[in-house]
């Protein structure tokens, strides 16, 4: 069973109890919803956002680029530097009820919600959307062929779902007459701001989602409460963020007592240089949490590029080797350059990559669903650097090379 289905089981099963608690007070499992959103984060070493306000709606405990406050009726969305290198950038989303005509015709910064009808330009929106079983309102992706999603898939081929672009290369026309609700979009050094003006110029609303500039997997997987609001299903959300932040800690206790920490080599060289993640990197903080130690990493969140012979020196100290960029095979690494050949993980085939679900077209599911599925990703790193400690798992998301 995969881990994306396991999820909407476990979302189903969420809903359900929520509409048990709501119609039926005498519910053997009454009040847990509310009891389950008391103890919310009270483990796990909680990092974010100063404490919310009395009007604030929801406020992150590990995430950092989003909170919400309520507005009346209304949900306000505040959005904080959606791209790598943005400084005091902020955007405020209002989302309303869909009659709100006047308020919809006053603002492109306004939403109607729930969202029947909306555009995923990256796939880790899709993971989110997904996990509140709300796929079937996409009716639109940038470059499909990277989609791990099977519901996604299913309905490309039948039509249902159209390929808007990639990246900057947006068909502006085509997405148009789509006539979404919302296009999600991610920005890259702000790039993506001119396409969000194009798009408001044809009276498309642009959502900006940061996900992948949190620095903890954790972080990450909050977005998840962003997207809730969107469908009004927070409660589901929370719920399901509970199940996750519960899982993450109880694998990262395990490891807390664990006195070895391996020394761990990232990546491989790309276009001459071989880019290390910054000490704030969320893939560092997935292999601290995983009891392990990443070398060559600077101070900050961003990737610092290195020399073949500056990195060299540090993957001659690894006690293994993860993500090695596109390659599958030791034969492959060894072919590409007869220097890898040396490095001790690579002798002792401890090289593994984060490939084992991916597509034709070149997409990866650790990138997609694996946004909210952090504990399993969580378990797999810690079965390779620790295999004593989760002796039956088995990987769903990395390979051996």
């Amino acid at each position: 069973m995969s881990p994306l289905f396991k999820l909407r089981l476990l979302s189903s099963a969420v809903e359900q109890l929520i509409r048990n608690e709501q119609v039926d007070g005498s519910n053997p499992l009454g009040g847990s919803l509310l009891f389950l959103i008391a103890v919310f984060f009270a483990s796990c070493g909680n990092t974010g956002t100063a404490p919310p306000q009395a009007d604030a709606y929801y406020t992150p405990h590990y995430a950092t680029g989003f909170y919400m406050e309520k507005q009346g009726e209304d949900k306000l969305l505040h959005v904080k530097d959606p791209w790598q290198g943005a400084e005091q950038v902020n955007y405020t989303y209002r989302l309303c009820a869909r009659g709100d005509s006047a308020a919809l015709a006053a603002s492109l910064m306004t939403i109607p919600i729930p969202v029947e009808r909306a555009v995923c330009l990256s796939t880790t929106h899709l993971a989110f959307i997904d996990a509140l079983q709300e796929t079937a309102t996409v009716v639109g992706v940038s470059g499909v062929k990277y989609v791990s999603n099977p519901l996604i898939q299913a309905r490309a081929a039948a039509g249902d779902v159209r390929d808007v672009g990639y990246e900057t290369g947006v068909y502006y026309e085509q997405l148009a007459m789509l006539n979404p609700d919302v296009v999600f979009a991610y920005g890259i050094a702000g790039e993506m701001r001119s396409v969000a003006d194009k798009l408001h110029a044809m009276g498309v609303r642009v959502v900006f989602v940061g996900d992948y500039l949190e620095e903890t997997p954790l972080g990450k997987a909050e977005t998840l409460l962003a997207f809730a609001a969107f469908y009004n299903k927070e409660d589901t959300a929370k719920m399901l963020f509970q199940h996750i932040v519960d899982e993450y800690c109880a694998v990262k206790n395990k490891v807390d007592t664990a006195a070895y920490r391996p020394k761990i080599l990232l990546n491989a060289p790309w276009r001459n240089a071989w880019y290390f993640p910054g000490t704030r990197n969320y893939l560092t903080a997935l292999i601290h949490d995983a009891g392990g130690e990443v070398l060559g990493g600077r101070p900050g969140r961003n990737s610092t590029p290195l020399s073949f012979e500056a990195a060299y020196r540090y993957a001659m100290q690894a006690d293994y080797w993860l993500h090695p960029n596109h390659y599958n095979t030791l034969d492959e690494l060894k072919r590409n350059d007869p220097r890898f050949a040396a490095i001790p993980a690579f002798r002792q085939h401890r090289v593994f990559n984060n490939s084992l679900r991916s597509t034709p077209g070149g997409g990866s599911d650790f990138w997609e669903s694996g946004v909210v599925q952090p504990h399993i990703i969580l378990r797999d790193v810690v079965s390779i650097l620790h295999p004593d400690l989760l002796p039956e798992h088995r990987l769903e998301y990395y390979k051996q090379l």
